[in-house]
């Protein structure tokens, strides 16, 4: 899909990969970027920052777990791209760690994305023309114990990308699910492993979207992730479960 005069919002935008995807889209030629966040304060910096780039970024209140902000984005006009980018990880046992942090994961990572999905593919369907991106990670497709309850939530992701596009491929909008490993972000500022740029992410993101591709990994360490399942997925996972919490 091009995306030159395309309008696009992005969940999670306040800062990380979903900023980064704003100014990325805006410079690619979109017509207007609206870029989700969760906080006013979050807003005024970014309209700040894409005033003073000339950015074609119009921030707006999107909680992906309020429905009103939902219902409010629904309410936009036509959206061609909706980057379902919003997300929260949590760490540890599944068995000890906070049941609040992974319901918390369900409720932004999947439910979120379901729900801003819902409010804007009908409006795709009736124009026979859109796309969806789902942001999840590698790790959707094997787990990582360290986050553990953070990648069952992407898997459940990643499986919904997979039901919407037998339900909305045949009405012309296109359904990916992009999935990189670590990269720059306030969720891996802890992790001492080698990590991707967010411009990097980004430009990724866009040269998929360009080429409509389906599902795929994003860097090196993410295309060896899913080389190593279809070599020795057992080995795969025993090495992964050394990476605990």
């Amino acid at each position: 899909m091009n995306i030159e005069g395309r309008r696009v919002l992005i969940t999670g935008a306040s800062r990380g990969l979903g900023r980064t995807l704003a100014f990325a889209f805006a410079e690619a030629g979109a017509s207007e970027v609206f870029a989700g966040t969760r906080k006013a304060a979050d807003a005024e910096m970014l309209k700040r920052d894409a005033d003073a780039a000339g950015a074609l970024i119009t921030p707006i209140q999107l909680d992906v777990t309020n429905h009103r902000d939902i219902e409010a984005a629904g309410r936009l006009g036509p959206i061609d791209i909706l980057i379902n980018n919003a997300g929260v990880a949590g760490y540890g046992d599944p068995v000890s760690m906070d049941l609040a942090a992974a319901i918390d994961e369900m409720n932004v990572n999947y439910f979120g994305a379901l729900l801003m999905t819902r409010a804007l593919a009908t409006a795709m369907i009736e124009r026979g023309e859109g796309m969806i991106v789902n942001v999840a990670t590698a790790f959707a497709k094997i787990n990582l114990p360290i986050v553990g309850t953070y990648c069952a939530s992407k898997a459940a992701l990643l499986s919904l990308g997979q039901a919407l596009r037998a339900y909305l491929s045949d009405k012309g909008v296109r359904v990916m699910t992009v999935m990189p490993t670590t990269f720059e972000s306030d969720m891996s500022k802890g992790a001492n492993v080698p990590k991707m740029t967010k411009a990097f992410v980004a430009a990724e993101i866009l040269r998929h979207i360009r080429e409509e591709s389906i599902d795929p990994p994003i860097g090196e360490e993410a295309e060896r992730v899913l080389e190593g399942l279809k070599i020795d997925a057992s080995g795969l996972e025993r090495m992964l479960s050394q990476f605990r919490a």
